[in-house]
């Protein structure tokens, strides 16, 4: 298999559409019959909750379109989780190398790619909205509670680590009730596991040379600074490799880095949506405090 998937040449032309219209045939059929299977999706509930409360103005504005496009984030990876596993189904369905490498490349890897992304990503953004909601309930329960954030005071153009926000996050949380599920399913998200199953899928994809799907190898030579080994003469007359204290050399390692298994992989993912619910459900239940504490206070509110 190429590199590269080539566009097909004008005798090619026929053959694909004739693939292409039979691998969507075979989609569909496959899509309707795992439909038992698909992913539950999360409750638009509390941003109609987090809408009807007015607390400061930044609640009134934005508090909603937060929760809400966290929750489409959501419902969107449900879905293209669910595609994904009837292409692969799809895949398993040919015969011919051919035809499966074709499949992968114009139906399946698009939709992997976006579904592997979505752990890290979704987790700051929950983390995001959250600290947005928490700071501005804060702000409207507790008269001393300044307008201020960490990354207020970092240079332009600059954000906060995960870490970082994280850390935040948890001052801001202390007050509230239900904080404490919602840190830990939130914590649970893109965990070391979910990394070492997809080799660091996304760090990787976005950083340097992420592992293939289903087939090819990513042959590469590391390159590193490593203490200096030199061969020591033992007292019995033979040799030792021993590492030197104080030089360093360059040394090469070679990589063939093989493909991640498409159900393998698309398993582990369908695992971490299972968080992400769990975490979006927790949010709830923290918006629920939030908007029952600013709802009993009386007269106040943004108009």
């Amino acid at each position: 298999m190429n590199n590269a998937a080539a566009m097909p040449d004008d005798g090619g032309w026929e053959r694909w559409r004739a693939l292409a219209t039979d691998a969507y045939a075979r989609f569909h059929v496959k899509l309707l019959a795992c439909r038992p299977l698909f992913p539950q999706l999360a409750s638009f509930d509390s941003a109609d909750r987090a809408n009807a409360t007015r607390g400061t103005f930044a609640w009134w504005w934005g508090s909603d379109g937060e929760v809400r496009e966290t929750i489409n984030t959501i419902n969107a990876w449900a879905v293209r989780l669910h595609e994904w596993g009837a292409w692969n189904l799809v895949i398993d369905s040919y015969e011919s190398d051919d035809d499966k490498w074709e499949v992968l490349y114009h139906f399946v890897e698009p939709l992997a790619f976006y579904c592997m992304l979505q752990p890290s990503s979704l987790a700051d953004r929950i983390t995001v909205a959250a600290e947005t909601l928490v700071h501005q309930a804060n702000r409207f329960i507790f008269p001393d509670q300044r307008d201020h954030l960490d990354q207020d005071d970092l240079p332009p153009g600059k954000t906060l680590r995960r870490l970082d926000r994280r850390k935040q996050l948890d001052r801001l949380g202390r007050h509230w009730a239900e904080f404490c599920a919602f840190r830990k399913a939130l914590n649970a998200m893109d965990g070391k596991d979910y990394q070492k199953t997809t080799r660091n899928f996304r760090n990787l994809s976005a950083h340097s040379f992420a592992p293939r799907l289903m087939v090819g190898q990513v042959v590469r030579a590391i390159r590193s600074i490593v203490p200096k080994t030199e061969m020591v003469q033992q007292p019995c007359g033979g040799y030792l490799p021993v590492e030197n204290p104080t030089q360093k050399c360059v040394q090469y390692a070679a990589q063939a880095l093989p493909p991640l298994d498409l159900n393998a992989t698309r398993a582990a993912n369908l695992a971490e949506y299972q968080k992400a619910l769990t975490a979006m459900r927790t949010f709830s239940s923290l918006i629920e405090e939030l908007c029952d504490c600013m709802d009993a206070v009386p007269n106040k509110g943004a108009p």
